[in-house]
Formats: C-alpha cells, structure tokens, sequence
C-alpha cells in the first residue's frame, strides 16, 4: 500500500480543529433532521399516499446500503478531505435543488441524499481515525456520535414550527444557510489528505467475505436483530407524524424532543453499560428490544391513551439509543480481522437495509389496514426478534 501526501498532524479530541469538525457534522446532520420531517408532511398535503412516501423515504437509506461497502474504499484512493470537499459541494446542491424545484423533486433529492449521507459518515470516521492517538480515538467517536445525534433534539422542533408558516421565506432561508455553513467551514480544517492508492477489493471478494460470516451464528442473530430494530426506526421516522398530525395526539415537536433527549441522555447515562467484551449479551438485547415493544404498543393504541403517549417516546427512545452501539460493538470484536474492511461497511448497510423496510413495508401496511395495525406489526416483528435472541441465547 502506498500513501500519497501522508499526514502527520494528531489532535486532541476537544482541540478547536476537532470542534470545527463536530460543528460541520451537527450542521449537515440538522438539514437532515428537519428534511426528515418535513417531507412526510409535505407530500401528504400534496396528495402523496402513505405508500408512495414510505417509498420516498426509504429510498435514502437504500441507496446509503448499496454505496456503503463501496464508500471507504473511494474515500481511501483519493482522501478524506478531497472526499469531503466533493460530497459537501454535493450536498449543497441536493438542497437548492429542493428550494428551487420542491416538492416536485423530492424522488432525486432523496436518492442524491442516500449518495451524500453514505460518503459523509465514512469520511468523517476515517477522518477522525487519522487525526487522534490511538488512546483518545473512542474519545473523537463519542463526541461525533454525539453531533450527528444532537439534531434530532431541535431539528424535529424547527422542522414542525417551519413548516407551520404560512410564508415558506423562513424554510428557504434555513435550506441555504445550512447548504453554505458546512462548506465554509470545510475551508480550513486539516482532514487528512493521504491517498491509499493501492486500497480495492472486488464484488467477488466481497460476496465471499460475506458467506465467510454466514458459518458465525452470532453474526447472523446480531444481523437480523439489527435490520429489525433499524426497521422499526424507519417506520416510527417516517409515519409517527403524520399518524399524530392525523388523530389530533399532542404535540409533534415535543414527542420528537422527549424521544430525541432519552437517546442522547441514554447514550452518555448508559454508555459504559454498553457490552464491549466481544460476547453476545442476549439479557441485554431482550431489554433493549421490550422497551421498543412497549414504545410501540403504546404509539398503536395512541388514541385511546391521549396525552399518555408521550411516555412511547421515553421506551422508543431508549431502544434507538442502545441497540446499534450494543450490536457494532459486538460485531466489530467478531468479524474477521484480515476482512474488517470490507464487512464493516456490509454490516452499516444491513442497519440501511432495515431503516429501508420500515419505510417500504410499513407505508403499504399502512395504506391497506391503519397506523394503529402498523405499529402492532412492528411490535410483533420486535417480539419475533427477541424470541430468536432468546432460543439462540448460547452462542458468543
């Protein structure tokens, strides 16, 4: 392997060059965040059956699942900071496209924001590996899971009181700000620009890592447990609010706070409880996913607790908040080191993948049966998947 232009600079995890590059992720995450929200509602009022937007907000994450495996690999050949300059460009553009064309555009924003948001998470962490010590990298990675998750705390909140003015000057205006932020302030921070030329792998090689970790009996619970939960994101994501904007059930901004605070919380109160010993923890996995079976139980029977569903928030909350850093951890002490490369970015996809189905499949339940019936599949997927982790609780 060869490396082009090597970098030799290391920062401290709170130095001002790694808060720069927190900010620049909590901004492009933000505009996900309120898009997130915004579409939804926004293709409803347009006519747009539950179906159709299920689809369109499957179709990010989907596109995210089939560029991932491919995303470290092109980051490496040509830097992360030549990597980063291209997708912000990218992502700046996917905006205006939508303040210039809205509605109308949404199936290529969705799939141009799949493209930006695969690139941006790989580059952000091979980035933050290159520019940190070895002693102080778990450091630099909690406090970016920390920027990217910070969002979901106001995001949702301005996304609602935007989208609730009658003059959509404020809406444009806070598209453009967070398209031109992020790129001002790449400007003049010190990603890494070493190029690994020599860094590929082909599908072939690909396929054949992956059939390897079909024989760890581990790896396929912990995969199927990770689509399922990511499944359950997607669809509470996508149709959680328009299922209160329908039924008149509180506030939409508020529920979205309560969720977003108990996953932030959760993640710094909790993190240490977090298994890192490279076992399978099934006790720990059967908790996380009866919060998400109570948090969704709840939300099915919404209109009959009325103010009541606001504690949904607190079970789902805890539930995003602890099952992917419980089964990454997990998966990256077992999967095979010489392959770690590669099945990293399958197993990320695999959380894509989920996400994707939460919004494909339940949009259909929904357009056929109701919201209340679609949050009732998801608690019997959710109960499925606990039983398997329960039956295939031997196995490390």
């Amino acid at each position: 392997m060869t490396d082009k232009h090597l970098f030799t600079y290391t920062f401290s995890p709170l130095s001002g060059a790694m808060l720069q590059l927190y900010l620049l992720s909590m901004l492009f995450f933000t505009a996900s965040s309120i898009l997130t929200i915004i579409f939804p509602l926004e293709a409803e009022k347009n006519g747009i059956s539950e179906g159709e937007i299920g689809f369109i907000m499957g179709m990010t994450m989907f596109v995210s699942m089939v560029l991932r495996p491919w995303a470290g690999q092109m980051v490496a050949k040509y830097s992360v900071k030549k990597m980063m300059q291209w997708l912000l460009i990218g992502h700046a553009g996917t905006l205006m496209i939508y303040v210039l064309l809205g509605i109308d555009s949404i199936y290529v924003v969705r799939v141009l924001q799949g493209v930006v948001i695969a690139f941006f998470s790989m580059s952000m962490q091979l980035g933050i590996n290159d520019m940190l010590k070895n002693e102080d990298r778990g450091q630099g990675m909690s406090m970016y899971s920390l920027s990217s998750v910070m969002p979901s705390l106001y995001g949702p909140v301005l996304a609602v009181g935007l989208w609730q003015q009658t003059d959509s000057t404020y809406f444009i205006a806070c598209l453009v700000v967070l398209a031109i932020l992020p790129l001002l302030l790449f400007i003049r921070t010190p990603l890494p620009q070493n190029q690994k030329v020599s860094v590929t792998f082909s599908m072939s090689e690909l396929l054949g890592a992956v059939k390897e970790t079909l024989r760890h009996q581990g790896l396929i619970i912990a995969s199927i447990t990770m689509i399922v939960g990511a499944t359950i994101i997607g669809a509470i994501s996508t149709f959680l609010p328009l299922y209160m904007l329908k039924y008149n059930l509180g506030n939409i901004a508020f529920y979205l706070f309560i969720q977003a605070l108990v996953v932030v919380g959760s993640r710094f109160i909790l993190r240490k409880r977090i298994p890192s010993d490279g076992h399978w923890h099934p006790k720990f996995i059967v908790l996380v996913l009866l919060s998400s079976i109570i948090g969704t139980t709840m939300l099915a029977y919404g209109v009959q607790l009325g103010s009541s569903i606001y504690f949904s928030a607190i079970f789902n909350g805890i539930a995003f908040a602890m099952l992917y850093p419980t089964i990454m951890t997990y998966i990256s002490f077992v999967i095979p080191e010489d392959k770690k490369h590669l099945l990293l970015g399958v197993f990320l996809a695999t959380n894509d993948l989920g996400f994707s189905l939460g919004s494909f499949i339940m949009g259909i339940v929904v357009q056929l049966t109701s919201y209340a019936i679609m949050f009732i599949g998801c608690t019997i997927v959710t109960c499925l998947a606990m039983v398997l982790v329960v039956l295939k609780r031997h196995i490390d």
